[in-house]
C-alpha cells in the first residue's frame, strides 16, 4: 500500500516528540513501521492519524498522552502536505512528459519512419497514460490487423480481427470513445479483448483528412480511474500524428508508383517510336510520310513501311482496341508478324489472312480486337493493291483534284478464322495520293459535337501539296482547327503515299 508519509517527512519531528515525551513510532496504513525514535518500548498508546483516506497509527507513552491531539494534528498537517507536493509533482512532470510528446513530435514527420516503427512510436507515447493494454490495427476498409501494441496474451501482430459495433461506431464518427461496463451492464468484448467491469477502456481512430487508416484500443486496470477529456485529446492528438506520418508514407509510396508507371509509359513510348518506320520516306516515284498521335503515351495505332522481295512497297496502317503498355507490346508483335510474313504472300489480302488465321487460333499475343489496311504498291509503275479488314476504307485524291474511296473489306483481324479479304487493284498517276488512316482522324470530335468525318479529310485534301510531308501537315492543321485543340479520345494515324510528278530515283 502507497505510503501517506514518508520517513524523510517525519524523521525531525519524531525525533522532537521522543525527546518531549520519552518514544514515538509512526506506523503506515499497512501497519508498517515509517519511523520511530526514543525509548519506543514505552510507547503503547495508538493514536489514529487520517489524511484522505489513508489510516496511519501514532504510538506514544499513556502518561503523555496530553500531547498526543497536538502530535496527530501536526502529522496529518504534513501528510495532506506531501499529497499535495506528490500530486503537483505528479501534474508537473506529466506536463513536462506532454509537452515533450508534442515538441518532439515534429521528427515523426521529418524521419523516414517504416509503418511499423511509426506503430511502435505511438504506442512509446501513449505509455504515459499507464495502461494495462494498447492494441494498434490497421483499417483496410472490411477488417483490422494488429500492427503494434502492448498485447495482451493471445493476441499477435498481424492477427485479423472481426469489427465490434462500437469500434465500427469510432471508424464511423472518426471520434475517440471512453467507456467503461459494470457487472450489471457489461460491454461486448472488444477485438478479442477481454473488457472487464470499471476496466476504463479508450478507442481511437486513426484518420487522416478523409482517410481512416485504423484505430488504437486502450485498456487500464480494472479499478484504475477513467479516462479524463484531456487523455482523450492527447490520446486524439497523438494518433492524428501517427495517421498523418502514416498518410505521408501512403502519399510517397503513392507518387513513387507514379513515376515509375510514369518511367515506364516514356520508355515504353521511346520504344515504339523506335519500332516505328521513319515516319517520312523514298521509294522511286513514291514519297511516303505518317504520323502517329497516341492518346496516351503508347497507344495501339502503328503503321507499317517496308520493301517486299519482288521490288514493291507494302504500306498500311494498324489499329488495336485500346491503350497502354500491354497494348503497345502487343502492337510490336502484331507488327513482327506482318514483317515476317510478307514475303510469303502475293498480295495484301493473303497477308491480312494468314495474319487472321494466327490470331484466332492464339498462336500468339492475345488481342481484343485489331483492325487494319495494307496496300502493296510498286514504286516505278504506281500501280497498288490493297485489302481492308474492318478499318476505314482508303481514299485516293488524284491530281486533278477529284476523290476515289476504295470500298472493299472484310472482318477485323483475330475475329473468324477462315475469312477472306477481298483485294482491290489501282493505280497512282503523278501528283496522285494514297491516304490511309485510322478512326481516331474521321472520329475526332469539334464543335457542336460534330465529327470530323470524311469530308474533314475532303476539306484538308482539296487544295493538293507537293509532297507528301505537306499533305500529311495539311491535314493535321484542319484537324486542330476543326477540335479547336481540344484532347482527342482516340489514337490518329494518317499515311500518305504520294506519287511524284517526275521521278527522282
Amino acid at each position: 500500500m502507497t505510503r501517506f508519509l514518508l520517513a524523510r517527512d517525519v524523521q525531525p519531528f519524531l525525533d522532537v516528540l521522543a525527546r518531549v515525551v520519552g518514544g514515538a513510532v509512526l506506523l503506515d496504513p499497512a501497519g508498517e513501521l515509517i519511523w520511530q525514535a526514543g525509548s519506543h518500548e514505552l510507547a503503547t498508546l495508538e493514536l489514529p492519524v487520517a489524511c484522505g483516506d489513508y489510516r496511519g497509527t501514532l504510538a506514544i507513552p499513556p502518561e503523555r498522552a496530553e500531547l498526543g491531539a497536538l502530535a496527530v494534528s501536526a502529522l496529518e498537517r504534513m501528510a495532506t502536505a506531501r499529497a499535495t507536493i506528490d500530486d503537483l509533482a505528479s501534474k508537473t512532470r506529466r506536463l513536462w512528459w506532454e509537452q515533450n510528446l508534442l515538441f518532439y513530435a515534429g521528427e515523426l514527420l521529418r524521419r523516414g519512419f517504416a509503418d511499423r516503427d511509426i506503430a511502435r512510436w505511438l504506442v512509446d507515447r501513449l505509455a504515459v497514460m499507464e495502461p494495462q493494454t494498447v492494441v494498434i490495427l490497421n483499417w483496410d476498409g472490411k477488417s483490422l490487423e494488429v500492427a503494434e501494441g502492448k498485447l495482451p496474451e493471445g493476441l499477435r501482430v498481424g492477427d485479423r480481427l472481426a469489427v465490434s459495433v462500437l469500434v465500427a461506431h469510432v471508424l464511423d464518427r472518426g471520434e475517440a470513445l471512453a467507456f467503461s461496463s459494470t457487472a450489471e451492464e457489461p460491454v461486448e468484448s472488444e477485438l478479442q479483448v477481454a473488457v472487464e467491469p470499471d476496466q476504463p477502456c479508450l478507442l481511437v481512430p486513426l484518420r487522416s483528412a478523409e482517410r481512416v487508416l485504423g484505430v488504437v484500443m486502450v485498456l487500464r486496470r480494472v479499478g484504475d480511474p477513467m479516462f479524463t477529456a484531456e487523455q482523450l485529446k492527447l490520446a486524439q492528438l497523438l494518433s492524428d500524428l501517427a495517421s498523418v506520418a502514416l498518410t505521408n508514407r501512403i502519399l510517397i509510396q503513392e507518387a513513387e508508383h507514379t513515376a515509375r508507371m510514369v518511367r515506364e509509359l516514356e520508355i515504353a513510348a521511346e520504344i515504339q517510336q523506335r519500332l516505328f518506320p521513319p515516319p517520312v520516306a523514298r521509294y522511286g516515284s513514291l514519297e511516303v510520310a505518317a504520323r502517329c498521335e497516341p492518346v496516351t503515351q503508347v497507344g495501339g495505332d502503328g503503321f507499317l513501311q517496308r520493301r517486299l522481295h519482288h521490288g514493291g512497297v507494302a504500306l498500311g496502317v494498324i489499329d488495336l482496341t485500346g491503350h497502354g503498355i500491354g497494348v503497345s507490346l502487343a502492337l510490336s508483335a502484331l507488327f513482327a508478324r506482318l514483317d515476317a510474313l510478307a514475303d510469303a504472300v502475293e498480295t495484301p489480302g493473303e497477308l491480312l489472312a494468314m495474319v487472321n488465321e494466327q490470331l484466332t487460333r492464339g498462336e500468339f499475343n492475345t488481342f481484343t480486337m485489331a483492325t487494319a489496311v495494307v496496300a502493296f504498291v510498286n514504286p516505278e509503275s504506281g500501280r497498288f493493291s490493297i485489302s481492308t479488314a474492318a478499318h476505314p476504307r482508303a481514299l485516293i485524291r488524284r491530281a486533278n483534284g477529284s476523290f476515289e474511296t476504295l470500298e472493299k473489306g472484310g472482318l477485323p483481324l483475330g475475329v473468324q478464322a477462315g475469312e477472306e479479304y477481298p483485294v482491290e487493284e489501282g493505280a497512282l498517276g503523278p501528283g496522285d495520293a494514297l491516304v490511309l488512316y485510322s478512326d481516331g482522324i474521321s472520329e475526332t470530335i469539334g464543335e457542336g459535337n460534330q465529327t470530323f468525318g470524311v469530308e474533314g479529310l475532303y476539306r484538308a485534301l482539296a487544295a493538293g501539296a507537293p509532297s507528301a510531308a505537306e499533305v500529311v501537315a495539311a491535314v493535321s492543321r484542319e484537324i486542330s482547327m476543326f477540335s479547336r485543340g481540344a484532347s482527342h479520345i482516340d489514337d490518329r494515324t494518317i499515311m500518305v503515299v504520294r506519287r511524284a510528278e517526275e521521278h527522282r530515283g
